[in-house]
């Protein structure tokens, strides 16, 4: 208890301290936050010499201690200091803008996304844009002819307001439940058919459908490699993967191995997941390479884009499936703290102040 009460002590001083900080005070007391989870959940304690380390390469590399408190995240969950990493504030901040400028938004809007991808990857169905509907093709469509399509579909749907993300205003419901009134009320929003996953999904956890969060770069060349990939699972007593109520676990080499750990969004470790007790050590996600692939080769699509986030369903007839992509702020800080440092020989150090 002692301890608990120096933790929340500690936070509570560090996130008054850091009210100031402009556009990275809300992602400083996230990551003081993560610190104090990690402590409290893992019994984990970052020594005076890895907070030292954190904080020089901070000021020397970066350009501002502000940039040290994701430091001290990233090596309490390695066990380490290591030159190369990138704290998420300062990606936020300093690196998204320049290397994405503003293209990244475009991302955010699910009714123009396979505009642009241009993709059978993509389970769009429909769009409703400024109060018309439209098929995939973006043709015209009436509500009749709409609903037609989603009664030979059968099942529930995904509709997705544009500007969603990590969860929030994501619908799942029956095909007969979409009317005029509910599009007037959700405004622009696209129809995904729902994908029903792989078998190894499913002996993991059934309730929700579980997603690969695949980031792939542009090289300095214009050549685009992926580095960084880990699964996305929910807990049984939601519908959907939500981020702050799910599992991660890091997929730790090229065949789609996962490593030994994962962690909830409160940074509590378990070898298997929580709700259904299945271990995670040794198992291979299916059709990872192929799931890999696919995105890099789309990312060819939008050389304007250098980094991009891909969300990712490997359906029961092992075919991939892209339900979600972010190059506005393709968040870093997993992959970071349980694989990176992920993005060394890109020189993103040059964006300091």
């Amino acid at each position: 208890m002692r301890m608990l009460h120096r933790i929340k002590k500690t936070v509570k001083k560090a996130v008054m301290a850091v009210n100031k900080n402009g556009p990275h005070s809300k992602s400083i007391k996230k990551a003081l936050q993560s610190r104090a989870d990690i402590e409290e959940h893992q019994s984990l304690k970052l020594s005076r010499q890895q907070k030292k380390n954190a904080d020089d390469y901070a000021v020397d590399v970066l350009g501002s201690k502000e940039y040290a408190p994701w430091l001290y995240v990233y090596t309490l969950m390695q066990g380490q200091f290591k030159e190369g990493w990138i704290p998420s504030n300062f990606f936020d901040v300093r690196v998204t803008p320049v290397i994405n400028k503003s293209v990244g938004k475009a991302t955010k809007l699910k009714t123009f996304t396979n505009l642009i991808l241009r993709t059978e990857s993509i389970p769009d169905i429909a769009y409703y844009i400024d109060g018309v509907l439209y098929d995939r093709a973006m043709s015209k469509i009436s509500i009749k002819t709409l609903s037609e399509r989603l009664s030979e579909l059968g099942g529930q749907v995904y509709v997705k307001a544009d500007d969603s993300g990590q969860g929030r205003d994501v619908f799942r419901i029956s095909a007969e439940e979409i009317n005029n009134d509910f599009l007037k009320k959700n405004g622009n929003c696209v129809i995904q058919q729902s994908i029903k996953q792989h078998e190894f999904f499913k002996r993991i956890i059934d309730e929700t459908v579980a997603t690969l969060r695949i980031t792939t770069v542009k090289e300095k060349n214009g050549d685009i490699s992926v580095r960084a990939a880990y699964l996305r699972l929910g807990r049984s007593n939601t519908s959907w993967v939500q981020s702050d109520n799910s599992v991660r676990a890091a997929i730790v080499n090229n065949s789609g191995e996962l490593g030994e750990f994962c962690y909830s969004s409160d940074w509590r470790k378990w070898t298997a997941h929580p709700d259904t007790k299945v271990a995670f050590a040794g198992q291979k996600i299916p059709k990872f390479e192929e799931a890999v692939n696919t995105c890099a080769e789309l990312h060819k699509k939008i050389p304007h884009l250098t980094i991009i986030g891909w969300d990712v369903v490997i359906s029961d007839s092992e075919n991939v499936k892209i339900i979600e992509w972010n190059a506005r702020h393709p968040d870093i800080r997993f992959a970071e703290s349980a694989l990176g440092p992920c993005f060394i020989g890109l020189n993103w150090e040059q964006y300091r102040k």
